[in-house]
């Protein structure tokens, strides 16, 4: 029988891949990088050793290798995880990317080229490889650090952001100008789609896995997920939008499902096979003879992108409040350019707006600022280091002061708005969505079926809206709540003034996007009215059944992901509250660790490491604030909190001498919170281990901050007062139990 020269190309790619990223792990080197050099030595552009045919269906099994990469960091990376760096990451990524365009622009201009080229490679420059960087995180095992977190963010608002940048670029290639009205339209349809894309999956998705997992096998629970994860990169493609954002999607909406952990084992696979043959058909596009004849230009770009990214970036997580290290290893990370300049060139080549030279010279800063990448990663701390120490005392001040203001200040003024917010924007997405559906779908069939026009509009506008009005009635109320319980009234003041200046801006826009929907069935005028009109008459007469109508539908929505009301309201975003660069980190206990079967009161863990264990998580009990007594059994998840050199220190004497294991657990419902001692309180006074903070309200005490000094992982014996502001870790509901209770006067 005749073999398919793709097999024959596989073998190859494998077995060549597989000899050199055996040396590359001899070196110490990352594999990726072994994959790279693979990619060139079969390349077609090197002497034809080992000769690949089929290069074109090569490039599919890379795309492939691209979707389940993606695919396997949204289950790891949840969306409930990217909203709690949401802010931080989108500000910093924002200053990134329009730093970086400008810089590109200007890198053009100095080198001659054309305006159009010089716009283009701003753009080719501004957005780094998400695939490239994750793979290196998780070859050097820092997945688990604080920075990688922010890494995550910020490739998530540039794989969105370069998005609109293609639109904005063929909107330039073809009218010779910027539409504002085009991007503002794309903006809204990205937002529409991939949050309908969230809202409905989350509300489908979990139920089907929980069935699934239930009662099928593992051959069927990866056929489903496999299934559900083309069939968004398939709606990705659709609305031409990028399939690795699909398939990302996915994979995040697959992490909120009590099978999460179940899943990312048996895709994990699947990611490694393919996410090879991504690596090396990246590399298959390397032409030295380009290197010869632009190296000049090269070198000129990919410096460009090397000083360019960790300027801007390390400047915009400054500014964000977060530390030093933190901001210097993110923007070491986030060096270099990949898949998405890649398409962006493809854009401009088929446009025929920018010279065909251009391609080999990205592909190449692509390759150079890729190899460059891990060394980068790893030098970042020594960089810090050596920045800090020439800081002067002045500006080492004032930086510290900006970081411990954006960490108290902020989230307790913002975090209510934003629940409320984002709680408005998903009814939002569903309102917009049905009204969308039943334009295209009910209008057309309800006109084939009434035969008097003047009322098919009319039914029609009827039908939706009533579907409609549970969510529009939530848009209406969703800052009506009177959650602000601050201490401090100056705070509680702002506080009612962002809850009344939300109550009229939610209802003002909630009437105009109704209203804009309704123009689809009625004229302008005649939609706002009817809006208005319907809205007071229905919600002033049935609100109360609407109300507890709604309330059924979100319960049952957020049952579909093991969450509880009170658990998804009061989430809380802990990534950007850490005090002193420590974080909150899970540590899986292995099968051989030394520690299985001891107490922790004779492992000594705070006293060895300086890291607290918060939570034990084992199959489904979770022991909160475990006592000294407590035992440690293997597969025990360790909620732990610390700084990464303590965790790290940590994770290795933990699994010392075996294979570490990695483990996905639901400790998202854990936070930590500042919350300031007033002078009247029922701590005031008393010890840690006196105040009952641990025992009555399942917290802990991680550090305290009193006149400017800091304690990390205070003894028990430590006694609180007046003014101390106070760390704390433990379940959302708790700490809201405990910061009502700090208010109380002592009885």
């Amino acid at each position: 029988m005749h073999m398919a020269p793709l097999i024959k190309d596989l073998a190859v790619i494998l077995g060549v891949a597989a000899v050199v990223t055996f040396l590359f792990r001899l070196i110490r080197q990352p594999v990726v990088l072994g994959y790279i050099v693979a990619g060139i030595i079969v390349g077609p552009y090197t002497p034809q050793i080992f000769s690949i045919v089929d290069i074109q269906n090569v490039k599919v099994w890379a795309d492939l290798g691209v979707i389940f990469f993606m695919f396997a960091l949204g289950i790891e990376f949840s969306f409930r995880r990217l909203t709690r760096i949401g802010k931080a990451a989108t500000i910093t990524g924002s200053i990134q990317i329009g730093s970086m365009m400008f810089v590109g622009y200007m890198g053009g201009k100095l080198l001659g080229w054309s305006s159009m080229d010089q716009i283009f490679l701003g753009a080719m420059v501004a957005i780094s490889s998400t695939t490239s960087i994750i793979k290196v995180l998780e070859e050097l095992g820092l997945k688990t650090k604080k920075f990688a977190e922010m890494v995550y963010g910020i490739l998530v608002v540039q794989d969105l952001a370069a998005i609109l940048i293609i639109v904005a670029l063929t909107s330039i290639a073809t009218n010779e100008s910027v539409s504002g009205s085009d991007l503002i339209g794309a903006v809204t349809k990205l937002g529409v789609i991939v949050g309908a894309w969230l809202v409905f999956g989350l509300f489908i998705v979990p139920r089907l896995i929980r069935a699934v997992g239930r009662h099928g096998t593992n051959e069927m629970l990866l056929i489903v997920s496999v299934g559900l994860c083309f069939l968004l990169v398939s709606l990705a493609d659709f609305y031409s939008y990028s399939v690795a954002l699909g398939a990302f999607i996915m994979g995040s909406i697959l992490a909120e499902t009590r099978e999460s952990h179940h899943i990312q084992n048996l895709v994990s696979p699947l990611k490694d096979i393919f996410g090879a043959v991504f690596f090396v058909s990246v590399g298959m596009l390397l032409d030295p003879a380009a290197i010869v004849q632009n190296y000049g230009t090269i070198i000129f770009i990919c410096s460009l992108v090397i000083v360019g990214m960790i300027s801007t970036v390390s400047l915009g997580s400054l500014l964000t409040g977060q530390t030093i290290s933190t901001s210097l290893a993110t923007a070491f990370s986030l060096a270099q350019i990949g898949e998405f300049s890649f398409i962006i060139a493809g854009v401009g080549l088929s446009l025929n707006v920018i010279s065909p030279s251009i391609y080999p010279i990205i592909v190449c800063v692509s390759l150079v600022t890729t190899f460059f990448t891990p060394y980068l990663i790893r030098s970042a701390p020594r960089a810090a280091a050596l920045i800090e120490a020439r800081l002067p005392d002045n500006t080492k001040a004032i930086l510290e002061r900006f970081h411990g203001w954006s960490q108290r200040q902020l989230p307790n003024l913002s975090g209510h708005a934003k629940e409320n917010g984002i709680r408005w924007l998903a009814n939002a997405v569903v309102v917009i969505t049905i009204f969308i559906v039943s334009e295209s779908k009910l209008l057309p069939w309800v006109s084939q079926q009434i035969s008097y026009s003047k009322y098919e509009a009319a039914l029609s506008w009827g039908v939706t809206f009533a579907v409609s009005s549970p969510f529009i009635w939530a848009m209406f109320t969703a800052f009506d709540d009177r959650k602000y319980t601050q201490i401090n009234p100056l705070d509680r003041r702002r506080q009612n003034a962002v809850r009344i200046i939300g109550m009229f801006l939610s209802k003002a826009a909630t009437i105009l996007i109704v209203g804009g929907l309704s123009t689809e069935f009625f004229s302008l005028k005649i939609a706002i009215a009817i809006t208005v009109v319907a809205s007071f008459a229905i919600f002033l007469i049935f609100r109360r059944k609407i109300g507890l109508y709604y309330h059924t539908i979100e319960n049952s929505f957020i049952s579909g992901i093991g969450k509880t009301p009170s658990e998804l309201g009061a989430a809380q975003r802990h990534a950007h509250l850490i005090p002193w660069d420590a974080h909150l980190a899970e540590l899986v206990v292995g099968p051989l660790s030394k520690f299985r079967g001891q107490r922790l009161i004779d492992l000594q863990i705070r006293e060895q490491f300086g890291v607290n264990i918060i939570v034990i998580i084992r199959a489904e009990e979770t022991i909160v604030a475990p006592h000294a007594k407590e035992v440690i059994f293997p597969h025990d998840t360790l909620l732990c909190f610390g700084t990464d050199e303590q965790l790290e220190n940590l994770s290795n004497e933990i699994n010392r001498g075996q294979e570490t294991h990695s483990q996905r657990t639901d400790s998202s419902n854990y936070a930590l919170r500042q919350l300031d001692i007033p002078e009247i309180s029922i701590v005031t006074g008393k010890t840690i281990k006196e105040s009952g903070i641990r025992d009555v309200f399942n917290c802990m005490v991680v550090g305290v901050e009193r006149m400017g000094a800091r304690i990390q992982s205070p003894e028990s014996t430590h006694m609180l007062k007046p003014g101390d502001s106070i760390w704390l870790v433990g379940d959302v509901t708790d700490l809201g139990r405990l910061k009502d209770s700090l208010s109380h006067s002592p009885t």
